[in-house]
């Protein structure tokens, strides 16, 4: 059965590639084909479909869902309440004039490196609807606040899977690091808008605010943000399964190595590339250091995966002049930057087993996150004292 389905599949795909002049018909028609053949495998397995489904409800309620929602409400209400202004006056200089950024862009960051995807995403694209951005800066935003958050990669990945909460800083510190870089990389925008003088950004908001409709706006902005994020959670959890306990993705990865611990690499990293967290468990359970699993997963939660990517363009879709294209290209930049740095941070523990470095003499009382946040707010203003000091434009 299914290798008839994967022959069909083929077929539809060379039509396709030779007849362009039925390229939308040929979307459609294999873009109902895949959902049938989704829609056969529930009925045919429908106790697997389940479990990964309340394996994605899981994830979204236990993880996402508590620390998602509160901080979207809290950021939509500082949003109503001059939020961007305050801060662009109090932090825009320091964070942004950097990165090349205009100092409006000051929310989107704090809020991507706190809470990460897809929160830089959203309040990237809030700022380009009230006209705070151009398209160029907010294109280019988009790759610069987009990391992953320090409660994801610390405490989910390092800490629960890695069972080492010292290595999940280092990869934190390699996200910011690349999105850092990132900024050096990508061309910055040639105008800015101006939200001082003139067009001041209270303008933009009501003058009168009353509490309590601001806060139902906000709990209601926050509530469809977050269904729409454990939507995409749920639904890739099950995609993720189909493919994961697939014998013919096992028989496909055969033809590319026979090496058993380099196909379960391979599929994990794969399988990482289309869900985040569920290839960041399986990584966790493979049979290699931990010094290889870090930089795997390095990369992979700075690329973020076709997961993540789906709710960034549930932010994005309203403004087609922004191309998900090149954001995508980005991001598999970005990735193996975060994963470059990770191996180099890395390098004098490469020997050391898991057990060995766990026993170092770490004082559990001081939070090292503090030192991260800390020193990525020196870089950028030790980047821009060079430039001042060598003339570079």
């Amino acid at each position: 059965m299914l290798q008839i389905l994967l022959l069909l599949i083929l077929s539809l795909s060379l039509l396709f590639l030779i007849n362009s002049t039925i390229r939308w018909k040929s979307i459609n028609i294999i873009i109902v084909f895949l959902c049938t053949c989704v829609i056969i495998y529930f009925i045919t397995f429908p106790k697997q479909c389940i479990n990964s489904t309340l394996f994605g409800a899981k994830i979204f309620f236990t993880a996402l869902f508590p620390s998602l929602f509160p901080f979207l409400i809290v950021c939509n209400l500082l949003i109503r309440y001059d939020g961007i202004e305050i801060y662009s006056k109090l932090f825009g200089r320091i964070l942004c004039k950097p990165l090349r950024l205009s100092v409006q862009c000051s929310i989107a960051l704090i809020i991507s490196a706190l809470c990460g995807y897809p929160l830089g995403a959203k309040y990237t694209c809030d700022l380009y609807e009230k006209s705070l951005i151009s398209k160029d800066e907010c294109q280019r935003l988009l790759n610069i606040a987009s990391n992953t958050g320090p409660i994801f990669i610390v405490g989910s990945v390092a800490t629960v899977m890695l069972g080492n909460t010292q290595f999940g800083y280092i990869m934190l510190f390699s996200n910011y690091i690349a999105c850092i870089i990132m900024s050096f990389l990508i061309k910055p925008a040639s105008t800015y808008v101006n939200i001082w003088g003139k067009n001041n950004f209270s303008a933009y908001l009501p003058s009168k605010r009353n509490f309590g409709s601001e806060l139902k706006e906000s709990i209601d902005n926050a509530l469809k943000t977050v269904i729409s994020v454990g939507g995409y959670v749920v639904l890739f959890a099950v995609l993720i399964d189909i493919l994961s306990y697939n014998k013919y993705f096992d028989i496909a990865l055969l033809y590319i190595t026979k090496n058993t611990n380099t196909k379960d690499i391979l599929k994990s990293t794969l399988l990482g590339i289309i869900e985040l967290t569920k290839g960041c468990q399986l990584i966790s359970t493979l049979n290699i250091s931990l010094y290889y699993k870090s930089i795997i997963i390095s990369f992979l939660s700075c690329f973020s995966g076709l997961s993540i990517i789906s709710q960034v363009y549930s932010f994005t879709y309203k403004f087609p002049e922004l191309s998900m294209k090149k954001y995508i290209k980005r991001k598999a930049v970005q990735g193996i930057i975060s994963s470059i740095v990770t191996a180099l941070l890395l390098l004098p523990f490469e020997k050391l087993s898991t057990s060995t470095f766990t026993a170092i003499n770490v004082n559990s009382s001081f939070n090292w996150v503090y030192i991260i946040l800390f020193v990525l707010l020196l870089i950028p203003l030790c980047i821009h004292s060079l430039k001042k000091l060598f003339h570079i434009s």
